[in-house]
């Protein structure tokens, strides 16, 4: 064993405890009220992970946002509002009274910005302290429930539910590299969710009491239109020549949905996650592949502007989360929502 690699692993070796024991010193520290912990007039439910980035947050807080609408609650979604310019305490991206963004995606973020283009009718609000748009959101309008997307860390907002999504990447011997905190974290979970084809069983090193359920994410329709979209079927590009493109945390997810869809992959062009795509970009994507649709994720499509969705070869590939055992899954969800 080489001086490098002796040295790599006594770094590692070190690290592990020292993470662990930062985070469960944090998480003491909020426990015993050394740090204040906001308390919402309403549920909270947070929707989080332990690694960084792709595991399927925002189509989850998504998905259970439309499901408690439709049970007539009114829930409303606050976020960080992550690869945003915005600095203000708090904004509102969307009141909920089912027009276009307020802001735009630029300003808000991708991910906010998504969220209120799929969910209308449900207010979301950003801020780089949770807790200002939090308050925000129960100033200004009539809700039942607040929905946190990407909260397990942020514990300085307290919460009724915590759901915990798994990818499958969650390395205990490597802190540091995508992993947030250690995996005892996991204690502080009340659900766990596992994507289907990701865990075939739970690792032993993340046994836990807590529910889990699984889903699974499926291509349900592509968009070809500025907002509001129109879905229209996936066999609209049956047997033509695709060009993927992605500015995602884990493109391979993409890649594999469409392959599955009888869609001639040439090629995929794959970005940095929350990549902003300029006109130059764009135009260029359109004249290098003049014999081939393009086709983005919705999460990148929100981005783009109104003459580039509106093109004939321009498309979005839509995906919705199943999750299994519905109705039981809802049942734990509202039951803390009076």
């Amino acid at each position: 064993m080489s001086w490098r690699q002796r040295f790599l692993r006594t770094c590692i070796s070190i690290a592990g405890p020292a993470f662990q024991l930062v985070h469960k010193t944090r998480e003491a520290a909020y426990k015993i009220g050394l740090f204040s912990c906001y308390e919402a007039r309403v549920p909270v439910i947070s929707i989080g992970n332990l690694v960084t980035g792709g595991s399927g947050k925002t189509p989850l807080a998504i998905w259970l946002a439309g499901r408690l609408f439709s049970q007539g609650l009114k829930p409303a979604v606050v976020s960080r509002g992550y690869g945003g310019t915005n600095k203000q305490k708090y904004l509102i991206v969307s009141d909920g009274t089912g027009g276009r963004p307020i802001h735009d995606a630029s300003v808000v973020g991708d991910e906010p910005y998504l969220i209120a283009c799929r969910l209308p009718a449900t207010p979301v609000l950003i801020g780089p302290k949770r807790v200002h748009p939090i308050r925000a959101v129960q100033q200004f309008f009539a809700i039942d429930v607040i929905i946190l997307d990407d909260g397990f860390q942020h514990l300085a907002v307290a919460r009724d539910l915590d759901v915990v999504l798994l990818t499958g990447a969650e390395d205990c011997t490597l802190p540091f590299i995508g992993l947030r905190e250690p995996l005892s974290a996991l204690e502080r979970a009340d659900l766990i969710f596992l994507s289907d084809g990701e865990y075939s069983a739970l690792p032993h090193q993340l046994a836990t009491n807590v529910p889990i359920f699984r889903y699974q994410r499926r291509a349900s329709g592509l968009l070809n239109s500025p907002f509001p979209f129109q879905v229209v079927d996936l066999t609209r590009l049956t047997n033509k020549n695709v060009i993927l493109v992605s500015a995602i945390a884990r493109p391979n997810r993409f890649l594999d949905t469409a392959k599955a869809l009888r869609w001639n992959i040439v090629t995929h062009v794959a970005c940095r996650d929350h990549h902003f795509f300029s006109t130059r970009e764009l135009q260029k994507l359109l004249d290098d592949h003049a014999s081939s649709e393009l086709v983005f994720t919705e999460k990148d499509w929100v981005k783009l502007p109104d003459w580039f969705q509106s093109h004939e070869r321009t498309w979005a590939l839509r995906i919705d989360i199943h999750v299994d055992n519905e109705e039981t899954f809802l049942k734990l969800v509202t039951k803390n929502i009076p």
